[in-house]
This record gives structure tokens, sequence and C-alpha cells, in this order.
């Protein structure tokens, strides 16, 4: 029981050594980008253990409606409170650079984050009877856990601008950590003593953020400081872009879950726990770019500032270039690996096409992250909503016109919407780069 109490503590300890102990080494990167890196990585591979945990607890049919839970909870927080972030780090740090107070900021954007959640909530209660039944398995639990998780999801991303924009990476990278530790902490914990019904994990799945906000907060003094009172615009001038272009990418990221579970027959109520399984090992390739990520925008925004446009090339074209053999190396070993590593680690049977396809979707997703964050870091927030706006209009069209079985009319409809954000996205960089230079 010390061991448990104590738990809470580990991912700071863990990610404090390993961190001081890398950061010391030379490196190009950004500061704090290996700090965070590590505190995604615990995440990364604590919500494998997460979900594999669930899996054997659960059973095929109960872990389907958690896949779903999941699928989401992941299209919502990420979609809708991210930008939050984004913008309460960008106005922090300028005002600690001016010796100001974030205060006025956080209460801004605490308003604007309660009335996202207060809509969100408004909306899932109002569709929750057929949302229940239908996709939850009739376990009311999961609402309940589904609203708490967007709660927390949106505090975190609060706090998580505030660390960022004071460039207090530790913390930073301890939320992550504690987020995906303590879910396959507790889900082990009920998998030990023998729950096997959906809703408590579902529970586990709120946990997580509550715990990292706890954690990351902890010790954080003098982090809400007084300032001058901060005008609305400040914060919203590119709020509305960013939160299109967020929750585009969160629906293409994450859609391919609900809409297998809209799809299926009522035999096939565990297909969209199999799919969560297979697009799990798919996102592999993924999981690496989101280390690319922290160090491409400070690097390509440095160089526009500097109008270093052969530098800014050079580099688009060397992570595009890596982005495409990641890409290939990717979506043939998920075709020849994925469907054994799906089969030891979840006990599922996924195929070697369904493996490819999703790997493939998740790679070109790559290439439009990689536009999309050139893009903002030219400061054009506005092209790169409309960038993903084909693929969010292609989607649907293309489940709906698509005539095959389940897993491969949603692979394909993914393929064919991520295809054309990335063409669109491609011809809008490619004008935007003509325009500056």
């Amino acid at each position: 029981m010390r061991r448990v109490a104590g738990a809470n503590a580990y991912p700071s300890s863990i990610v404090s050594r390993l961190s001081t102990r890398l950061a010391a080494r030379p490196s190009a990167l950004p500061s704090g980008t290996v700090t965070v890196g590590l505190g995604l990585a615990i995440n990364g591979l604590a919500t494998y253990g997460f979900l594999v945990v669930s899996r054997r607890a659960l059973g095929e049919e109960s872990y389907s409606a958690l896949a779903v839970l999941w699928g989401i909870v992941f299209i919502l927080g990420p979609g809708f409170f991210q930008p939050l972030e984004l913008e309460v780090s960008r106005v922090s740090a300028d005002r600690a650079s001016r010796g100001q107070g974030s205060e006025p900021v956080l209460r801004r954007a605490a308003t604007i984050g309660a009335v996202i959640f207060g809509v969100l909530t408004a909306a899932l209660l109002i569709s929750s009877p057929w949302l229940v039944e239908k996709s939850f398995d009739g376990e009311w639990l999961l609402l309940v856990a589904l609203i708490l998780t967007l709660g927390a999801f949106g505090a975190g991303e609060l706090l998580r601008g505030l660390l960022s924009g004071y460039h207090r990476f530790q913390p930073y990278g301890v939320y992550f950590a504690s987020e995906g530790l303590s879910r396959v902490l507790v889900a082990s914990l009920l998998a030990i003593v023998g729950v096997s019904i959906v809703g408590p994990f579902g529970l586990v799945v709120a946990v997580g953020p509550v715990t990292a906000l706890l954690v990351a907060a902890r010790g954080q003094r003098d982090l809400i400081r007084p300032g001058p009172d901060v005008e609305w615009r400040e914060i919203t001038h590119a709020l509305g872009f960013l939160l299109a272009a967020s929750v585009s990418e969160a629906f293409l990221l994450n859609i391919g879950i609900f809409t297998v579970d809209l799809l299926a027959a009522e035999d096939q109520q565990e297909e969209a726990g199999r799919f969560l399984n297979g697009l799990l090992m798919a996102r592999v390739p993924l999981f690496f770019f989101q280390a690319v990520k922290a160090s491409l925008i400070p690097n390509l925004a440095r160089m526009a500032g500097l109008r270093q446009w052969d530098d800014f090339l050079g580099t688009l074209y060397r992570l595009l270039a890596a982005v495409a053999a990641l890409s290939v190396v990717g979506v043939v070993g998920a075709a020849v690996l994925g469907p054994k590593v799906v089969e030891v680690v979840f006990g599922d049977e996924v195929g070697s096409l369904d493996m490819a396809l999703l790997a493939a979707s998740m790679c070109l997703l790559m290439l439009a992250l990689s536009l999309a964050l050139t893009l903002v870091a030219l400061g054009r927030q506005r092209q790169v909503a409309f960038g993903w706006l084909p693929g969010v209009v292609a989607f649907p069209i293309l489940v709906m016109t698509i005539a095959d079985d389940l897993f491969l009319r949603v692979e394909i409809a993914l393929v064919g919407a991520v295809s054309a954000a990335v063409v669109t996205m491609a011809v809008i960089t490619w004008r935007e780069l003509k325009r500056v230079r």
C-alpha cells in the first residue's frame, strides 16, 4: 500500500533524473525538447499498457465501448481545448518578456474554456440516450467518464499553456508522464481485483488528466502572477482558426473508431475495439513524429523571422524526405509485422491489408501535419484551417459511397480524406512560400 500511495511522486522523479542527464549533453534542439519528449514517450508506452490491460480484463464487446469512449475523448479534448494551450502559452510568454503577470490571461482563457466545456456537455447530454445505447453498450458511467475527462482535459491545457509560456518544461513533461502512468496503474489494480465491467475502466480515462493536473501543478509557485488586464482580442484573434484546424486534425486522427462503431451491425459490436488496436500499432511512426513537432515550429519561425528562406526550404525538404522514408518503412512494417503484433499484444486478428491502409493514412497525416506546422511557422493559421477542410468534407462522402467490408470502407475513406488534405495543404504551402519570398 505504501508503494501505491507514493506513486504520484514517481513520474516527477523519473522525468527529473533522466531529463537532467540528457539535457547535460550537447543538443541542437530547443530548450525543453528532451524533457517534454521524455514525458511523451512515457505517456505513449503507458497508454499502450492501459489499453492492453483493459482489453484483457474486459473482453471484446466491453472493450469496444471503451474504445469508442477513447476515440470521442481524443476528438473533442485536443480538438476544442488545445488551441487554448497555444494561445495561453503565446500570450504568457510575451507578457513574461515584459515582466507582466499572466493572471488576466488565465482568467480570460478559463472563461472561454468553461463556455466550450458547457456547450460540449450540453450536446453530450442531449445526445446521451442514443450515444449510451448505441456506442457505450448501455453503460451510463461511460458518459460520466467522458464529461469528467473533458473537464479535466480543458483544465490541463490551461496549465500546460502557463508552463510552456514560462518555459517550465520539467513539470510540462511530468504532466504527460503522470497522465499515462496513473491510468495504467489504476487499470492494473482494477484488473488484479477482478473488475470486468467497462464503467470503472472508463473512469480511469478521466483519472489520467486529473492526476496529471495535480502532480504537475505541485510546487509551481508564482505561476499565476497579477498583471495588467488583457484584451479579448489578444487571446481570440487567431483562436477561431486554431480551433477549426485543431478539431479537423483530431477528427481525421480519431474518427475511424467512432465510424466503425456507428456502421457496425448487431453481430459486429466488438469491431470498434479491434479497429482501435490495429490503429494503435499503425500509429507507431506518428508517435516518433511527435518529437519533431517540439522543435519544428521554433526553428522554422526563427528562419522565417530572419528571412533565411534557403535554410527554411532546406529544413522543410529534409523533413518531408524523412517523413516519406519513415512512411515507407511504416507501411511495409505494418503490413508484415502488424497483424502478428496485434495478435500477440491484444489477442485480436487484423489483416495485413487493413494494417497497411491504416499505416498509410497515418503516414499521409504526418505529411499534412508537416505542411500545417510550416504554415503555422509562417503565421498562416487561417490557411491551415482551410487546408484541413477538404479532408473533413471528403471522409463522410467516401464512407457513404464505398460499399465494402466494414474496415476497408473506413480505411479507404481515411486514406482518401487525408490525401485530399495533403494535396490542399501542399498547394497552400507552395503559394505562401512563393508569396513570402
